[in-house]
């Protein structure tokens, strides 16, 4: 059995490789062959945190395994991360446990992966702003896709708390020009791209910042009573979803404007799947406001763990151990 840690995923999967495992997964998904659940949550509501359970299985691909998330938004204070996850690959073929995989990168990396393919199909070609509000963990990775797919020459940061925002513009600031804004209006008005990485329960932004054209990928609210985009933006906006199962049972950025009869199923213009297999269209005009709502799905973790499983022992990288 193969441990993988941060390192050797950030070695392992560079995200243009990224990218195109998980076009390859949904068109799996939208071909009907795969299986997943929708995930398990468990709270505990003592430390306002919670476990997530997401099983998947590819069989066409053969490809099989769980992640294992813990969620907990007051670890910042304590100087922890919010995420932490471990991913337990499996041989569909025998059960057998094939590695242990670091989970929080793995999720950095393919929920960064989704958005840039998201990007790919909704955003103008010629978007060169990216703005982010939200400076976490995920940060870092949405940058990197975006700029996979798309010509980006500067970021506009938000971060409601200011020691976190700098740290990610020191670390950015290697790579690509990056301006912290003193708040969400500022970065919202120049973006041609808008991440929103947060988990905020109320919307972050103002739907009447956008600019003609502006793209959204909306990825931090996972649950029904959280929300980062306001009513202006979603009934302004061309919506599309990682899939339709997660998004109509978790997305609050969808759930409480249609609970309120603001908006209907039927408004939902596709699925990400829809867009990489061609059954729909991406973006129809260069002044239509997109967005994209994703609050993540098991197949993106269980093609992206494979393809660093595969290239590890091809390469020889990782460290081997015995536990049967």
């Amino acid at each position: 059995m193969l441990i993988l840690n941060k390192k050797d995923l950030e070695e392992l999967l560079p995200m243009e490789e990224v990218l195109d495992v998980l076009a390859m997964g949904f068109r799996e998904v939208k071909e009907g062959r795969c299986v997943v659940p929708v995930r398990f949550h468990l709270t505990v509501e003592e430390y306002q945190g919670q476990f997530l359970f997401m099983p998947a299985f590819l069989p066409g691909l053969k490809q099989s395994g769980t992640k294992i998330v813990s969620v907990f938004p007051k670890n910042t204070s304590k100087g922890k991360p919010t995420i932490y996850a471990t991913y337990l690959l499996s041989d569909p073929t025998t059960g057998e446990l094939l590695a242990i995989i670091e989970g929080a990168t793995l999720t950095g990396i393919r929920t960064g992966g989704a958005s840039g393919l998201a990007t790919r199909y909704l955003a103008r070609k010629n978007a060169k702003v990216l703005g982010i509000i939200g400076t976490g963990f995920q940060s870092f990775f949405q940058v990197r896709a975006i700029q996979a797919v798309r010509p980006i020459e500067e970021v506009r940061a938000y971060d409601f708390d200011q020691k976190r925002l700098e740290d990610f513009c020191q670390r950015m600031s290697p790579f690509i020009k990056v301006y912290p804004a003193t708040n969400p209006s500022e970065a919202v008005r120049r973006s041609d791209i808008l991440v929103t990485s947060t988990t905020s329960k109320t919307p972050v932004f103002s739907g009447k910042d956008l600019k003609p054209g502006a793209h959204i990928n909306a990825i931090g609210a996972f649950r029904p009573d959280m929300r980062e985009a306001d009513d202006e933006t979603i009934l302004r906006a061309m919506i599309v979803v990682d899939t339709y199962e997660g998004c109509l049972s978790e997305a609050g950025d969808l759930l409480i404007p249609m609970s309120e009869g603001k908006l209907k199923k039927e408004a939902i213009h596709g699925d990400l799947g829809d867009l990489v297999t061609g059954r729909k269209k991406g973006r129809r005009s260069d002044e239509e406001i997109t967005f994209f709502k994703s609050v993540g799905f098991a197949m993106e973790d269980v093609v992206t763990a494979h393809r660093a499983y595969e290239k590890a022992i091809r390469e020889g990288k990782g460290q081997r151990i015995e536990i049967y």
